[in-house]
């Protein structure tokens, strides 16, 4: 039988094995022996990375309902300013934000306008990539979808640079999606990814390639000098069974103090405040919420959008608070790219440039940070939102100010951070 050759940690992870599934077939000593994994310090800081997938209109959520070129450009999806609900003299939020008002209000929430880079790209994979690895000048793989995960997301290269060494396969966690989001992908450590944490087992690599690599070393017999190649792979899987145990039996014990949403997100924000609670020892957590691709009818599915996100966020950070969690629970969201100034001829928006950036928890700065991008005549013209700030300074902020970890390494170049973060 030939043996298989791994020769690098990037070799590994790239076969989808560095989650659950290799461990079934070791002896239920070792994996016991695993169980004894890292725990959270009572303190420690966290991040939950919210993707509104599909194209953030930024102008539906955080509006400016006293701009009256706004209003023209938008005749059948604008928010007139008995809508919204008041920020200041030109801000409102949403009228299904309420939530996010509450929080506000508290000093738990910030939204930073204008947010971007130079040459914005207007493909969902490839903007998203860009958004997820904080590099604008990433190239577009040959393959489709799929060859983009070659590249290593800021979150991740964060956890290798902060945690370098641990063999914790818990420092980044992705509930409630499909493919593992490339914001946490890096070269060090494999993300856990699982849609429900009661069917969370082997989720790595759906292709045909990936499950023969993952039969065959399961088929590898002693003696035949296997132990060589299948170190790293033991380890890992040892703890990646070990984490999927935990991770079960964590969620099945959670009672949360209030009631979630019965929404996709509600579920998945639950189980992040469960693992949270629960003393899991994971660093960064990401979520989703999708359809916000709005071509058409967008006042319609924007308003359930805000509805499912408001619930959802609102009910987490009160369980949070009431598990005495959420002052070190830092949320922020991001999508693949805006949308355009002025509403189609399907009661839509198109794909666009700038967005602004919501982060919530007890450890921001209240406020609005950023100048909103005018409705000018140039901006109208071109249907298109000039950057104000560049989304790296946001990213920043997060790494300096919350997780105390220096930017430039990570996001490859010095950005100054937005003081929206404590």
């Amino acid at each position: 039988m030939s043996k298989i050759k791994i020769a690098t940690r990037r070799e590994f992870l790239g076969h989808g094995l560095g989650l659950v599934g290799v461990g079934t077939a070791l002896p239920n000593f070792l994996v016991n022996t695993a169980l004894a994994g890292p725990q959270a310090v009572s303190d420690q800081r966290v991040v939950v990375a919210l993707l509104l997938s599909g194209g953030h209109d930024g102008v539906s959520d955080a509006i400016p309902y006293a701009d009256d070129v706004y209003h023209k450009v938008r005749p059948t999806i604008a928010y007139s300013e008995k809508e919204v609900i008041k920020i200041d003299d030109e801000l409102g939020l949403h009228p299904k934000l309420t939530g996010f008002k509450e929080l506000y209000d508290q000093g738990s929430m910030a939204v930073v306008r204008g947010t971007g880079y130079p040459k914005f790209n207007y493909s969902h994979f490839h903007a998203r990539t860009i958004w997820s690895t904080a590099d604008p000048s990433i190239k577009r793989p040959s393959r489709s979808a799929s060859g983009y995960e070659q590249y290593d997301g800021w979150l991740g290269k964060y956890c290798d640079v902060a945690c370098k060494g641990s063999e914790d396969p818990k420092l980044t966690m992705a509930v409630g999606g499909g493919r593992t989001p490339i914001i946490i992908r890096s070269k060090e450590h494999s993300p856990i990814s699982f849609s429900s944490p009661t069917s969370f087992g082997y989720t790595g690599d759906r292709s045909e390639k990936g499950y023969a690599v993952y039969r065959k070393l399961n088929g590898q017999a002693a003696g035949q000098n296997a132990e060589d190649d299948l170190q790293f792979v033991t380890q890992t899987a040892l703890n990646a069974n070990a984490s999927s145990d935990q991770i079960r039996d964590v969620a099945a014990a959670y009672k949360p103090s209030v009631t979630y949403p019965n929404t996709k997100l509600g579920k998945s924000l639950q189980t992040i405040a469960g693992m949270i609670v629960g003393g899991l020892s994971t660093r960064i957590y990401h979520a989703e919420l999708g359809g916000f691709d709005t071509h058409g009818n967008q006042r319609t599915r924007f308003d359930s959008l805000m509805t499912q996100m408001n619930g959802a966020v609102s009910a987490f950070y009160k369980d949070l608070a009431q598990q005495n969690n959420a002052e070190r629970v830092l949320t922020f969201t991001y999508s693949e790219f805006g949308r355009r100034v002025k509403e189609n001829g399907n009661k839509g928006t198109d794909h666009g440039s700038a967005q602004p950036v919501f982060l919530l928890g007890p450890g921001v700065k209240a406020g609005v940070y950023g100048k909103q991008p005018p409705f000018d005549d140039e901006t109208t013209k071109r249907n298109n939102f000039k950057m104000e700030i560049d989304f790296r300074s946001v990213y920043a902020s997060i790494l300096e100010k919350w997780l105390g970890t220096p930017s430039e390494p990570i996001l490859g170049g010095k950005y100054e951070p937005v003081d929206c973060v404590g």
